[in-house]
Protein backbone atom coordinates (compact mmCIF):
# COMPACT_ATOMS: atom_id res chain seq x y z
CA UNK A 1 0.00 0.00 0.00
CA UNK A 2 3.33 2.30 0.07
CA UNK A 3 4.80 5.11 2.20
CA UNK A 4 1.64 7.23 0.93
CA UNK A 5 -1.19 5.14 2.60
CA UNK A 6 0.64 4.89 6.31
CA UNK A 7 -2.12 3.72 9.22
CA UNK A 8 -3.43 6.33 11.28
CA UNK A 9 -5.23 4.37 14.50
CA UNK A 10 -7.51 6.04 16.99
CA UNK A 11 -9.23 4.54 19.87
CA UNK A 12 -13.42 4.45 19.64
CA UNK A 13 -15.69 4.80 22.41
CA UNK A 14 -15.82 1.13 22.82
CA UNK A 15 -12.13 0.49 23.48
CA UNK A 16 -11.47 -0.94 20.06
CA UNK A 17 -8.42 0.63 17.85
CA UNK A 18 -9.48 2.00 14.36
CA UNK A 19 -6.93 2.00 11.62
CA UNK A 20 -7.12 4.35 8.77
CA UNK A 21 -5.36 4.04 5.59
CA UNK A 22 -6.76 6.89 3.67
CA UNK A 23 -10.35 6.58 2.37
CA UNK A 24 -10.45 3.31 4.20
CA UNK A 25 -10.96 2.31 8.22
CA UNK A 26 -11.13 -0.95 10.24
CA UNK A 27 -14.73 0.02 11.10
CA UNK A 28 -15.99 0.50 7.67
CA UNK A 29 -17.78 -2.36 5.94
CA UNK A 30 -15.92 -2.89 3.33
CA UNK A 31 -16.98 -4.68 -0.13
CA UNK A 32 -14.12 -5.47 -2.70
CA UNK A 33 -15.27 -6.58 -6.06
CA UNK A 34 -13.73 -8.15 -8.60
CA UNK A 35 -10.58 -8.90 -7.21
CA UNK A 36 -7.87 -10.98 -9.53
CA UNK A 37 -5.33 -12.59 -6.82
CA UNK A 38 -6.49 -10.91 -3.81
CA UNK A 39 -3.87 -9.26 -3.36
CA UNK A 40 -4.80 -5.76 -2.38
CA UNK A 41 -7.78 -7.10 0.19
CA UNK A 42 -4.79 -9.29 1.83
CA UNK A 43 -2.91 -6.53 2.47
CA UNK A 44 -5.21 -4.30 3.56
CA UNK A 45 -6.45 -6.49 5.85
CA UNK A 46 -3.00 -6.84 7.30
CA UNK A 47 -2.49 -3.62 7.32
CA UNK A 48 -6.13 -3.41 9.72
CA UNK A 49 -4.88 -6.98 11.72
CA UNK A 50 -8.32 -8.39 10.48
CA UNK A 51 -10.36 -8.97 7.39
CA UNK A 52 -13.90 -9.26 9.73
CA UNK A 53 -15.21 -5.78 8.05
CA UNK A 54 -14.65 -7.02 4.41
CA UNK A 55 -16.13 -8.86 2.07
CA UNK A 56 -14.46 -9.56 -1.19
CA UNK A 57 -15.20 -10.82 -4.38
CA UNK A 58 -14.07 -12.11 -7.73
CA UNK A 59 -15.72 -12.82 -11.46
CA UNK A 60 -14.18 -15.99 -11.67
CA UNK A 61 -15.72 -19.11 -10.09
CA UNK A 62 -12.35 -20.29 -7.43
CA UNK A 63 -11.06 -23.23 -9.86
CA UNK A 64 -10.70 -20.12 -12.88
CA UNK A 65 -9.49 -18.24 -10.35
CA UNK A 66 -6.59 -20.45 -9.10
CA UNK A 67 -5.86 -21.53 -12.68
CA UNK A 68 -5.40 -17.79 -13.39
CA UNK A 69 -3.42 -16.46 -10.52
CA UNK A 70 -0.74 -18.45 -9.35
CA UNK A 71 -0.72 -16.01 -6.21
CA UNK A 72 -4.38 -16.29 -5.62
CA UNK A 73 -4.21 -19.59 -2.96
CA UNK A 74 -1.80 -17.45 -0.43
CA UNK A 75 -4.01 -14.76 -0.55
CA UNK A 76 -7.27 -16.30 -0.34
CA UNK A 77 -5.51 -18.50 2.73
CA UNK A 78 -4.77 -15.35 4.80
CA UNK A 79 -7.71 -13.69 4.14
CA UNK A 80 -9.58 -16.61 5.57
CA UNK A 81 -6.89 -16.61 8.43
CA UNK A 82 -8.23 -13.27 9.27
CA UNK A 83 -11.84 -13.51 8.99
CA UNK A 84 -12.49 -12.26 5.50
CA UNK A 85 -16.17 -13.36 3.70
CA UNK A 86 -14.74 -14.53 0.30
CA UNK A 87 -16.95 -15.17 -2.59
CA UNK A 88 -16.65 -16.30 -6.01
CA UNK A 89 -18.42 -15.96 -9.67
CA UNK A 90 -19.69 -12.45 -8.70
CA UNK A 91 -20.41 -9.98 -11.96
CA UNK A 92 -20.92 -7.00 -10.37
CA UNK A 93 -22.98 -6.18 -13.12
CA UNK A 94 -26.22 -8.42 -10.94
CA UNK A 95 -24.77 -7.98 -7.74
CA UNK A 96 -27.96 -6.17 -6.81
CA UNK A 97 -29.33 -9.72 -7.26
CA UNK A 98 -27.74 -11.74 -5.18
CA UNK A 99 -29.17 -13.18 -2.32
CA UNK A 100 -26.15 -12.85 0.25
CA UNK A 101 -25.08 -9.42 -0.94
CA UNK A 102 -28.29 -7.48 -1.61
CA UNK A 103 -29.40 -7.17 1.88
CA UNK A 104 -26.06 -6.07 3.17
CA UNK A 105 -24.83 -2.39 3.34
CA UNK A 106 -21.59 -1.04 2.74
CA UNK A 107 -19.49 1.82 3.85
CA UNK A 108 -16.82 1.27 0.97
CA UNK A 109 -17.07 -0.07 -2.48
CA UNK A 110 -14.24 -1.05 -3.73
CA UNK A 111 -13.49 -1.96 -7.69
CA UNK A 112 -9.96 -1.45 -8.50
CA UNK A 113 -9.81 -2.87 -12.29
CA UNK A 114 -13.19 -2.89 -13.10
CA UNK A 115 -13.20 -4.53 -17.27
CA UNK A 116 -13.50 -2.30 -20.18
CA UNK A 117 -15.61 -4.32 -21.80
CA UNK A 118 -13.59 -4.49 -25.08
CA UNK A 119 -13.81 -7.52 -27.38
CA UNK A 120 -13.43 -6.24 -30.80
CA UNK A 121 -10.19 -8.00 -30.92
CA UNK A 122 -7.89 -5.19 -29.03
CA UNK A 123 -7.16 -7.41 -25.86
CA UNK A 124 -7.01 -5.57 -22.42
CA UNK A 125 -3.54 -4.96 -22.65
CA UNK A 126 -3.96 -2.54 -25.97
CA UNK A 127 -1.97 0.71 -24.64
CA UNK A 128 -5.21 2.24 -26.93
CA UNK A 129 -7.40 1.29 -24.45
CA UNK A 130 -5.51 2.57 -21.49
CA UNK A 131 -6.50 6.38 -20.09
Amino acid sequence: MGEAAAAVSSESGEGKREIWIKHYSSSHRILLVGEGDFSFSVCLAKAFGSAKNMIATSYDNLEKLLEKHSTARIHLDELKRLGCTLLHGINVKYIHEDSFLKVRRFDRIIFNFPHAGHYLGFGENNEELIL
